[in-house]
């Protein structure tokens, strides 16, 4: 019964779904911010549907599914990147909003330093919690203080990790911090 509720919270809190309520909440909060529906919706293509089209494709593709959940961690995250470029690119070129801008700009800035950390510097980080906490500090940003309380998932995503055995607690607090940090520079250039 744990292990299922970890593999619940585990789905709900990958980054897609995430960035959704994200983009969601803010749009919620600050419907004028973002002139329109239509640049909802591009966030929601880019940040959410794209990415997430990366678990049905593992199932279609005999290499990633030959993989198994390597071949399927590494569509997401070929998927995340070309869509986090792609968007980004796109936010800078048709002069996105603002928070737009902060959006695209958070979830990309937070791909390159989590991958720069993974990668470069060879130090393990979680990417739910990353994840998690980037979209909370820009939920804080955007709306205001009264979303602080949303940090109080952290721990909830931790259990959940911790508990399916993918992570450590000390992988878990770098991913966090990866994710804050990255936001925070990012909404403070705008």
């Amino acid at each position: 019964m744990k292990k299922k509720i970890a593999k619940v919270i585990s789905y709900v809190t990958v980054v897609p779904v995430v960035a959704f309520f994200t983009i969601l909440l803010s749009f919620l909060y600050n419907k004028e911010c973002f002139k329109g529906i239509g640049w909802m919706l591009y966030s929601i293509i880019f940040l959410t549907i794209l990415p997430l089209l990366a678990y049905p494709l593992h199932k279609i593709i005999p290499a990633s599914r030959e993989q198994g959940r390597k071949g399927e961690r590494r569509l997401a995250f070929i998927l995340a990147v070309i869509s986090y470029v792609l968007g980004t690119i796109i936010t800078f070129l048709f002069s996105a909003p603002i928070i737009i801008k902060k959006i695209f700009g958070a979830y990309f800035f937070s791909g390159i330093l989590l991958s720069f950390v993974n990668k470069g510097l060879k130090v393990r980080a979680s990417g739910h919690a990353c994840g998690i906490s980037g979209p909370i500090t820009l939920l804080v940003n955007i709306i205001g203080f009264n979303m602080i309380w949303l940090y109080l998932l952290l721990p909830i995503v931790f259990w959940s990790r911790i508990n399916l055995g993918r992570h450590t607690l000390r992988e878990l607090f770098i991913g966090s911090f990866v994710g804050i940090v990255s936001t925070l520079v990012v909404v403070s250039l705008f």
